[in-house]
């Protein structure tokens, strides 16, 4: 029969990732802000109407694509499956029905039909500037609360059979600060599930429905053997740690101070249990995860693991489990608030790894800075204008079992870019003083962490700064199998002033005109034992400046002038 041939099924299952990059072309070309076209903070996917996903873009968010199938079930139990219909578009950013993260992370959803059947949906979630909340970012680290956050929308129609819903789109429009740029980014998250959407439809009239629904499970069911196959390789056994995330509210303001992060991993034949049961209970602040984005953050440690490179798809994901007790941190009970919703479940990455150094050396890396690092600046410019710039910035990844850790480079699961100098000056009212690396960041190690990342601008009008630089008190990137620590994040207020400040978390921060603001991120923690690093890699880094003389020390050489 054609469905089983094997060539054909090589085929669809590329065409379904070409279809999610496709819609990723058509969102970059078209959306209105920097936080999509420039830094990437968006994912694309395509996935079955049984709620499986069936392919993500390479660019952008992964943990993003991890979601989408998560805003589907809510749009079932939210609307019905049998309300949906052709040209439809859903819409939600609830963190606790559908949205997953929180307010500023807006889902669409695309019904793909053929004969009147539901067969797939194209996903789109991309972050926003606005959507209401207290102060602009949806990024506040002292809300107590998630009515404080956002404006929630559960799953609604914000287009009916291809006709805008005009009363969904009034209440969006009354509820953001940025309309015009909010609403342009949802218009261009609607043209590219569109895109997606016609190519779905050419893929199902050149194969058929039947042969296409056979390719789709089969394509799921060989990502499932191959993930148990993977399993087989790892040595089975249980294994745990933990560590302290430093807390939520302000640094003058503490909420909640030294979260606990406990994970229990065990390892069988068919299985592979991630358990964050023993964790903190939910923070009074907004440092908690909503349960989906939890797992969606083990789907992403457990794929890194096991098997990085081959492509994704949630047949991959049926051997792992991921247990969470409700009201913990990584399962909170609403209203918690979860604003810094990508804080906590950092640490299910790197724990991961660091639970299982010393019996899969060859499989992880060193502790990365381990943090979102992202800054909201906003305020009116000279010409009254409001604006709100999403800053992101990148770091220092652990060493690895054979080279060095990567310099300045995003949170690994997050994988946006960094926006350009010329693109930031010529949109915001700020001058970029510095941007470069930051010597003696990377933890030594046989192969040294990698650096952290100093950006200072000069503020050209008053303004005010919402940032959260976590991992900066009780747990820096750590070194794995004798490695050493790298540096932490921080931020540092009129760095070349009398009296510099440093902060790790604020919100709603006044700058006056003239302030230098000095984000600075930390280094990877080394891999190994730095006396065993080669002194050619040694010289090369004192020469390209990367370490000093006293760090060369941690290695017991000094280089030579």
């Amino acid at each position: 029969m054609v469905h089983n041939d094997p060539i054909t099924q090589e085929i669809v299952r590329n065409y379904l990732h070409r279809v999610a990059e496709d819609m990723e072309t058509a969102l970059v070309r078209s959306a209105y802000s920097i936080a999509i076209y420039d830094s990437k903070d968006f994912a694309c996917g395509v996935i079955d109407s049984d709620c499986n996903l069936l392919a993500q873009s390479v660019a952008g968010t992964p943990v993003f694509a991890n979601n989408l199938s998560n805003a589907v079930e809510a749009t079932y139990d939210s609307l019905g499956e049998e309300e949906l219909e052709p040209e439809d578009v859903i819409l939600c950013n609830d963190p606790y029905l559908g949205g997953g993260s929180h307010g500023n992370d807006v889902t669409c959803l695309f019904p793909v039909f053929v004969n009147r059947k539901l067969i797939a949906f194209t996903a789109v979630k991309g972050h926003v500037l606005d959507m209401g909340g207290a102060h602009p970012s949806g990024y506040q680290t002292n809300t107590t609360e998630v009515f404080q956050e956002l404006f929630r929308v559960p799953p609604v129609k914000l287009f009916r059979r291809g006709e805008i819903n005009r009363d969904v789109e009034r209440l969006l429009v009354t509820n953001i600060r940025l309309p015009n740029e909010v609403m342009g980014d949802i218009r261009a998250m609607v043209a590219a599930l569109k895109v997606g959407g016609r190519r779905i439809e050419e893929l199902v009239s050149k194969y058929g429905l039947e042969n296409y629904r056979d390719y789709v499970q089969n394509i799921l069911n060989q990502s499932e053997q191959q993930a148990r196959s993977k399993l087989h390789e790892l040595p089975q056994g249980t294994f745990e740690g933990e560590y302290f995330l430093d807390g939520d509210g302000d640094d003058e303001h503490p909420i909640s101070k030294k979260l606990r992060v406990h994970m229990k991993v065990t390892i069988k034949e068919n299985e592979f249990l991630i358990d964050l049961r023993d964790s903190s209970d939910q923070s009074a602040g907004p440092m908690n995860s909503p349960k989906s984005n939890t797992i969606s953050y083990a789907k992403y440690a457990f794929k890194s693991l096991v098997d990085p490179l081959s492509l994704i798809n949630d047949g991959f994901f049926r051997p792992l489990k991921v247990e969470v007790r409700r009201g913990s941190i990584f399962d909170p009970i609403p209203p918690a608030p979860v604003n810094l919703w990508l804080e906590t479940p950092h640490s299910i990455v790197d724990l991961l790894f660091k639970v299982l150094s010393p019996i899969m050396p060859q499989r992880v890396i060193g502790g990365t800075f381990g943090s979102d690092v992202i800054d909201f600046i906003y305020g009116e410019d000279k010409d009254n204008r409001f604006f709100v710039l999403v800053d992101t910035l990148q770091g220092g990844w652990g060493g690895t079992p054979l080279f060095d850790g990567i310099t300045a480079y995003a949170v690994c699961e997050g994988n946006v870019s960094y926006p350009m100098t010329e693109m930031l000056e010529a949109n915001y009212p700020l001058e970029v003083l510095r941007w470069e690396l930051i010597q003696d960041s990377g933890g030594a190690g046989k192969f040294r962490g990698g650096l952290g990342v100093r950006r200072d601008y000069r503020m050209l009008c008053p303004c005010h700064i919402t940032f959260c630089y976590e991992r900066s008190k009780y747990s820096p990137p750590w070194g794995v199998l004798g490695g050493k620590d790298g540096s932490t994040n921080i931020v540092v207020l009129n760095p070349d002033s009398e009296n510099p400040v440093s902060h790790s978390k604020v919100t709603h921060f006044p700058l006056e005109k003239g302030s230098v603001i000095s984000f600075r991120t930390g280094g990877g923690g080394g891999y190994g034992n730095p006396l065993e690093r080669d002194a050619s890699l040694i010289q090369r880094d004192s020469t390209l400046g990367y370490i000093s003389k006293k760090y060369a020390s941690d290695y017991d050489v000094v280089p030579p002038k």
